[in-house]
């Protein structure tokens, strides 16, 4: 809060004993006694969680789905080893995904146009959320043994990608900001709790809170893919489909049932293309927003426009978001391998009986045990000791886990490649029995990778999310939220830029680039946009 804004507020005191419930009302009429008080987390509404809860169907359904296709369904074929359906070889079903996920986050954007300018946030889920059901259809249809069969699986699987992908594309670009909003509580609130303490609730601080709890939320959608993994190998395609197919069509229920209950805002109609003339003003004044202010047109073009000066502000807050992110996609491309490259790499070695693809499911379930951790533990600690670890700073850290997640995966390939019976050609050479026998050395050793990987997101991610909507103006949620999922999409088309060394023997060379280019962007991202924190810092 503002230092400057010496207005006297008029707060509520509750007792935490009853779960908000008032209990008496008191005049809080000096600032200084609000600033001496710790801010708490708010109570949080009902409908937050049932948006939280479509958002992690949403990831069910991607994880449940891509798991078992780039290592399985597209990449080995029916007789391999490894029983797969198109044969397609590893390189091929790699950039599959990569497209796929490219073109899940890619759409993000003008699905986030069409929420804030013409359907609303909360009919954008509900039609995206349709469409990704119609992709899990068909997907699902396209895996039955008849189809696979009938030649239909190739055609079925392209066509339910594209779907799935738009669909998702959709959900993400409005659901986390529609999930904030479910949060409609501005004025602080005095409460006594049970040892008689006065604390203030900080909407900051729950909006943060929220996203952690849906970033968790998130991550028991991503056990999907351990579930549908084991029951590709044991049970069939079609059945590992019809999972996230259920799980899809469950999570329009609470979209429909509760429709009245959440709070949606209309969209804001030309607001974009305002923006646009904006942006372009400032660029002819020098890249200089304050330059498309209205008396600035008025004095030094004579020329009318017509947003005012808080909307300027506003963009100006969301564009600095979104230089934020231009460092991210390098972030994406990292954390990437683990849907597919570190998934071949589990291939090649000793699974113990394990499926090889049910790994990476070691990077939710870190993330499921930890995001408490954080959110319940390191943050409110923090908060209490006044020790201040803003957005930038939680994003450096994020950045640093995963740098080391990198160079723990390129030692690793080393260590791959230096073990027999086929070293640096795992599974290709004759002593592998036709690709039976790995190189000996447990799968296993790739838990850290998930678990370094689960750290980083849970400082990266929802950090990004929760700054997405914080700088963004009020009628651009959708699009800035849009352009942070997009950087994945980015990500997504970097790596397949590393096609050409994405295979053997070249991997240690890949893993230790990546590596060295995540240590250099996480460097580069402390000193462009450390600042950010400190400055706001000052202001509070």
């Amino acid at each position: 809060m503002s230092k400057s804004d010496d207005i006297e507020r008029q707060m509520v005191v509750t007792s935490n004993e009853h779960q908000g419930k008032p209990q008496q009302l008191q005049l809080a009429t000096c600032e200084h006694d609000e600033e001496n008080l710790l801010p708490v987390i708010d109570d949080i509404p009902f409908r937050v969680w049932l948006i939280a809860f479509v958002g992690a169907a949403e990831r069910f359904v991607w994880y449940g789905a891509t798991s078992p296709l780039p290592e399985n369904y597209i990449q080995h074929s029916p007789s391999s080893k490894i029983p797969g359906v198109l044969g397609l070889r590893e390189a091929t079903a790699t950039n599959i995904v990569n497209a796929m996920m490219a073109g899940g986050y890619l759409t993000t954007i003008p699905a986030a146009v069409v929420a804030d300018t013409w359907l609303g946030r909360y009919r954008t889920i509900l039609v995206s959320a349709v469409i990704q059901l119609c992709g899990s259809v068909i997907l699902f249809g396209s895996s039955l043994p008849r189809a696979i069969q009938s030649g239909a699986a190739e055609g079925g699987l392209v066509t339910a990608i594209v779907l799935i992908a738009v669909g998702s594309g959709g959900v993400r670009s409005s659901v986390a900001p529609f999930i904030a909003e479910q949060y409609t509580e501005a004025i602080p609130k005095v409460r006594v709790l049970k040892n008689r303490r006065k604390v203030i609730t900080d909407r900051a601080l729950t909006i943060q809170y929220i996203y952690n709890v849906y970033y968790w939320m998130v991550n028991i959608g991503g056990l999907s893919a351990l579930i549908t993994t084991i029951l590709e190998k044991y049970v069939g395609y079609w059945v590992a489909y019809l999972l996230p197919l259920c799980m899809m069509a469950l999570s329009i229920v609470p979209l429909l049932a509760w429709r009245h209950t959440f709070v949606r805002r209309p969209p804001s109609g030309s607001v974009l293309p305002q923006a646009g003339r904006a942006m372009l003003y400032g660029i002819r004044e020098g890249f200089q927003m304050d330059g498309a202010k209205p008396q600035k047109q008025r004095e030094k073009h004579h020329r009318q426009v017509t947003w005012s000066d808080t909307f300027i502000d506003e963009l100006k807050s969301g564009l600095l978001a979104c230089r934020v992110f231009l460092l991210f996609p390098i972030h994406w491309l990292c954390m990437n391998q683990t849907f597919n490259n570190l998934i071949s790499q589990a291939g090649q070695m000793v699974n113990s009986g394990v499926p090889n693809d049910t790994i990476k499911s070691f990077n939710p379930i870190s993330s499921i045990l930890l995001t408490p951790i954080v959110a319940r533990g390191l943050y409110p600690f923090l908060t209490q000791h006044k020790i201040r670890f803003g957005p930038m700073a939680r994003i450096v850290v994020g950045f640093l886990f995963l740098t080391l997640a990198m160079a723990y995966t390129a030692i690793l390939q080393k260590l791959v490649y230096s073990t027999g019976p086929c070293y640096d050609q795992p599974l290709a050479c004759p002593e592998s029995d036709h690709g039976h026998i790995p190189n000996q050395i447990s799968m296993f050793l790739q838990i850290p990778i998930y678990v370094l990987g689960a750290i980083a997101e849970i400082f990266c991610f929802t950090t990004g999310t929760e700054y997405a909507y914080n700088q963004a103006p009020k009628s651009m949620k959708s699009v800035v939220q849009s352009v942070w999922m997009a950087t994945a999409g980015v990500g997504a088309c970097l790596a397949m830029a590393f096609t050409p060394i994405n295979k053997d023997p070249h991997l240690v060379i890949m893993y230790s680039s990546l590596a060295g280019v995540m240590a250099v962007t996480t460097v580069l991202f402390g000193i462009l946009f450390g600042k950010h924190d400190r400055e706001k810092a000052v202001l509070l």
